[in-house]
């Protein structure tokens, strides 16, 4: 998650608490992927499989192992271009090393289709491919995401009310900034702490520039912040080897992020709780 932080050993990393995963020495390069949709003709309201196989950059050979990041494989994401329309999904692996997953996507128009993965022996991938539906007669340029910075920090999904408060208050492009959750049931007014782990963490947020160029992949901070820091060992919330299924956390979420530019922003965050996944979009500005 952070790949300014390595190490020679096993551990995980100080500031989000993500084990570390062996890559040493590595492939630096962007490898290439192959996508594809059966039928290639998407129509909008049926359905169509999406078709990945992966690459060497150097060899053009099929890439067939991947390291498991946050109890997945290939983690992919499907948006649409006015934003409004977002699914974070998981392909499966087929016999012959291609993965698969089904979509339906809701209307005709641009979508972007982001896959995220670690190839074993290379860099973190987080590749972005265009998807136009047929049945589009609209323009680009004129169709592109027009977000509006939201001005209540509150919004209800089903039984959770989310607060979301920026440190700082307002993102500073190239410095890290975080986004503070605050959960409560909508039903009692009380604090959530029964929230699940949601592969291997209590949250998931993908934050994407209003262009649909810039992204930001991050899960919650796992490390307790210890106001008199003695240099002693780190305090996480998700201990080394503990039962994900049997914790529960909450109410406060902390995610961290870095905005590349200035601009608008939308933040798809989501929480598991009772088996279900609750997401939340919140859209804010980075100057």
């Amino acid at each position: 998650m952070h790949g300014d932080y390595t190490m020679d050993i096993a551990g995980k990393c100080p500031r989000c608490g993500m084990d570390l995963v062996r890559a040493a020495p590595f492939d630096v390069r962007d490898y290439q992927l192959d996508f594809r949709t059966v039928p290639a003709l998407v129509k909008p309201r049926q359905k169509t499989t999406l078709r990945f196989r992966i690459l060497h950059p150097g060899t053009g050979e099929q890439i067939r192992k991947f390291e498991v990041v946050h109890e997945r494989q290939y983690h992919l994401f499907v948006i649409s271009q006015d934003m409004e329309y977002f699914q974070h999904i998981h392909p499966e692996e087929m016999p012959d090393g291609t993965w698969t997953i089904d979509v339906t996507l809701p209307k005709a128009g641009y979508y972007k289709v982001l896959s995220d993965f670690m190839p074993t022996g290379g860099a973190s991938q987080f590749i972005a491919r265009p998807l136009v539906t047929s049945g589009y007669a609209g323009d680009l340029a004129a169709d592109s995401a027009h977000l509006i910075s939201d001005t209540v920090p509150m919004k209800t999904v089903d039984d959770i009310t989310a607060t979301v408060d920026y440190d700082p208050a307002t993102f500073q492009t190239g410095l890290y900034g975080h986004l503070n959750f605050h959960l409560t049931d909508k039903n009692t007014g009380r604090p959530v702490t029964d929230l699940q782990t949601y592969l291997g963490a209590f949250g998931h947020t993908l934050i994407m520039s209003e262009d649909m160029v810039d992204y930001v992949h991050s899960h919650p901070l796992d490390i307790l912040a210890k106001p008199d820091d003695d240099g002693g060992p780190p305090v996480f919330l998700i201990p080394p080897g503990a039962d994900l299924e049997k914790l529960r956390g909450g109410p406060d979420v902390t995610f961290e992020g870095l905005m590349p530019k200035p601009g608008r922003y939308r933040a798809w965050t989501q929480f598991r709780r009772h088996d279900k996944i609750y997401t939340f979009a919140f859209t804010f500005e980075a100057k």
